[in-house]
């Protein structure tokens, strides 16, 4: 019995994260991927394209191999193996390492894990912050693991990645806890540590700083958050390749001012002009493209959007069916799922549960996205409506030189034709 209130156990520490470039290459382009939603979607299938992880990106060992060979060279990990085990984000394959320090690192080619053991033991609740305490960050192990990833990928950039760090913690009888449970739902904690002490300025400083807690399956949650630091890299790809498009949409404004401008010149300068409209038309092709497609970018705001405010994460599931060769039980799928409810504590104990799930660690990604979405709608319609411009003083610019040379064809004919008459 639980008598003595001690009903948590297996307090780790964990430290995950993704880098910049990802080793493995990208199954679709995200053009590709964005190509895919359906205005019509009757059987939900838009939000599962943001969920698809081991389908995307493919894993083997000579995939790992590289970044294995390079990390055995690299005096800082004393042990390197690739293993068939799966993932926290449900890959086949992942590097195992240990590092000079004692800290054992886990990469799968997408994200990496650190996990340190605190307390084996059952423990009260109350007592979690005589065991914990604000997490100091472990930048020595990853950094060391992104030197050796930069030999593979010589385009990372220094101080790439990501961290998150957390405690997680299990138990097994819910009820002692205080909770019903149904299903996998798993608990987040914020945790006060006193010890910590912030100048917020020159007379001011905050007592404590909060860390989190999860308690629940340790796999679940690694998984879950594995998965939502990943998103958060992989929904920032949606923003560049938007802000890749911002970029030819402010050419195609700037080309089309240019014309414009030639366009409005005397007649003598007929020739630049015409030069500087040739160089225009190519972007008004491309701006007419982008706007075709402008509809695709909405839907997949509001497909994020819809992920968001239905407070998702992801974990992983066993394949049911495989492609002939494919069939490997270590290579998971992902689905959706509710993410962390969040619990307060008072004075060591819980005081108040939140009905709904916390919003993902995403959220901010996915507002970038639709943010940019947003500025990529007015970018269009305000670039086109300078090309109608530009289109109408064209049409009115050289229609005047069409009437002035039919007016000199004219005036030629006459003088041809007088100059005939006197010969004869």
């Amino acid at each position: 019995m639980e008598n003595d209130g001690k009903i948590i156990e297996k307090l780790n520490l964990h430290h995950i994260g993704s880098f910049q470039l990802t080793l493995l290459d990208r199954k679709e382009s995200i053009e590709e991927t964005i190509e895919l939603l359906k205005v019509e979607d009757s059987y939900n299938t838009n939000v599962n394209l943001f969920d698809r992880t081991t389908h995307l990106y493919r894993t083997s060992q000579e995939a790992l191999n590289p970044l294995r060979e390079s990390m055995i060279r690299n005096s800082c990990f004393t042990h390197v193996e690739i293993l068939h085990k799966s993932s926290s984000l449900g890959l086949p394959y992942q590097i195992f390492a240990k590092h000079k320090s004692g800290q054992e690192l886990f990469f799968d080619g997408l994200s990496y894990r650190i996990k340190t053991e605190i307390h084996k033991d059952k423990f009260k609740l109350s007592d979690v912050s005589k065991l914990a305490g604000y997490p100091n960050r472990e930048d020595n192990v990853v950094r060391d693991l992104e030197t050796s990833l930069r030999e593979v990928l010589p385009s990372l950039p220094e101080m790439s990645y990501s961290m998150y760090s957390f405690y997680t913690s299990f138990v097994d009888n819910w009820k002692a806890l205080g909770f019903t449970k149904d299903g996998d739902a798993q608990l987040h904690v914020s945790v006060n540590d006193p010890n910590i002490v912030t100048v917020t300025g020159l007379v001011h400083s905050k007592v404590g700083k909060e860390y989190n807690l999860f308690i629940g399956d340790e796999n679940v949650i690694l998984e879950m958050n594995s998965h939502h630091l990943f998103y958060v890299r992989e929904y920032e790809r949606f923003s560049n390749h938007i802000d890749h498009l911002r970029g030819k949409i402010e050419t195609a404004s700037l080309c089309a001012s240019d014309t414009m401008y030639e366009i409005t010149k005397s007649f003598v300068k007929f020739v630049p002009k015409y030069i500087s409209w040739n160089k225009s038309k190519s972007q008004i092709r491309e701006m007419y493209n982008i706007k075709k497609k402008i509809s695709k970018y909405n839907l997949l705001s509001e497909t994020l959007k819809k992920i968001v405010s239905n407070n998702w994460a992801s974990r992983n599931s066993p394949k049911q069916i495989s492609l002939e060769g494919e069939l490997d039980n270590e290579w998971m799928q992902s689905y959706w799922c509710t993410n962390f409810f969040h619990v307060e504590m008072d004075n060591g104990e819980i005081s108040k549960l939140d009905t709904n799930p916390l919003k993902p660690l995403f959220t901010y990604s996915v507002d970038e996205v639709s943010g940019k979405v947003e500025l990529l709608n007015k970018e269009v319609a305000s670039t086109l409506s300078e090309i109608r411009d530009l289109l109408s003083a064209t049409q009115t610019e050289f229609s005047m030189y069409a009437v002035w040379l039919a007016f000199g064809a004219v005036i030629v004919s006459i003088l041809i034709g007088t100059i005939s008459s006197v010969a004869i």
